[in-house]
């Protein structure tokens, strides 16, 4: 932070007193003093401890003083438009106007204090919050590094607290299943497909367009997921990379979806990509219209949310779960603990019955 010290100790009031003045990078002097001190040591020791503490702070970048929260937000999605997804880009955006009047004030003069109370204030649901949070965080971290225009991030500290609601998870009967992929089956085949993968599979829809012929394995009844359709900017889609390093994985499927796929494969056209569909946009809508004509109440997504609870239902381990979901093993338990606790209960119904 400093470049050059200067240190004074003096008696004052029958005291010692001690002044510490120090050159910024800025150019401009500053002063830390204490007095009080009853021996001359003591105050030569605290000026060291002083000047240590300057020496280890930060040096700042002063190139972009005054620069506001919004402003900076601005020059960081430019420099990472190439990585951040649309969706992410219009969460930032959403974080930056929903703290308001904050966004407009110099990044160096925001505090943890400010935020705290705009974020318990304000109306909106624990997840959007939680949202906002971490948009905000990435941004102040990247004023940090690279840029040096703060030292602290003050919203790093900042814990939204959940409310302790039972999220109640949407999934397929068997009877819904079947029911589903018949009709789709006789009305709409390529629809019939899409589902299939969701159903004995459990990708997200993205993912299912993302498939080329090339990641299916008919041989060893394996899927590969290495990338997924996504939205870039509002209504354009293209092929990028999966959701996470954890989305990128190869599952086994079972002998139904090979064969589901193989027959698919001896009637779908040829293109450049192998891709087994040729669509240009990956939002539900569209399939999720058809899927409620026939099952109220359910969308394609339910479909993994049906792979999942069947899997563990029947006994796979969470930890496998996440994989071939490509989840995180504490998303899997957040999504799903209420069904395993249905089956701790199971269990102890069994231990009761075996041992009285």
């Amino acid at each position: 932070m400093s470049t050059k010290f200067n240190t004074t100790i003096r008696k004052k009031d029958n005291r010692w007193q001690v002044i510490v003045s120090y050159k910024t990078t800025s150019g401009k002097w500053k002063q830390k003093s204490k007095q009080g001190f009853e021996q001359k040591w003591q105050a030569k020791n605290y000026a060291n401890d002083i000047i240590e503490k300057l020496k280890n702070e930060p040096i700042l970048n002063t190139d972009y003083k005054g620069i506001t929260l919004s402003e900076f937000a601005d020059l960081y999605k430019s420099d990472n438009k190439s990585r951040l997804t649309y969706n992410t880009l219009q969460a930032l955006d959403s974080a930056i106007k929903f703290i308001g009047g904050i966004a407009k004030q110099p990044l160096k003069e925001i505090t943890a204090l400010q935020l705290s109370q705009k974020l318990s204030n304000a109306e909106g649901s624990t997840a959007t919050k939680t949202l906002y949070c971490s948009m905000l965080n990435s941004i102040f971290n990247y004023a940090i590094d690279p840029y040096k225009i703060i030292a602290n991030n003050p919203i790093i500290n900042i814990k939204i607290n959940k409310r302790k609601t039972s999220k109640e998870l949407r999934v397929y009967t068997d009877d819904e299943i079947n029911l589903l992929l018949s009709n789709l089956k006789a009305k709409y085949p390529t629809y019939y497909i899409q589902c299939a993968i969701g159903v004995y599979a459990g990708l997200r829809y993205g993912e299912v367009l993302g498939l080329s012929w090339t990641d299916i394995d008919l041989t060893n009844n394996t899927l590969s997921v290495r990338r997924q359709l996504s939205q870039y900017e509002k209504n354009k889609y293209k092929l990028q990379d999966t959701k996470t390093a954890n989305s990128r994985r190869t599952i086994p499927i079972p002998p139904i979806l090979s064969a589901i796929l193989s027959l698919y494969g001896a009637f779908t056209p040829a293109n450049d990509m192998q891709l087994l569909f040729m669509q240009k946009s990956s939002n539900t809508a569209p399939i999720n219209r058809v899927i409620k004509s026939y099952i109220k109440g359910k969308s394609f997504h339910d479909l993994r949310h049906t792979y999942a609870t069947t899997l563990i239902a029947n006994g796979i381990n969470i930890k496998t779960v996440a994989a071939l979901l490509g989840d995180t093993v504490q998303t899997v338990i957040n999504n799903y603990i209420h069904y395993t606790d249905e089956m701790r209960q199971q269990a102890a119904n069994e231990v009761a019955n075996i041992f009285g």
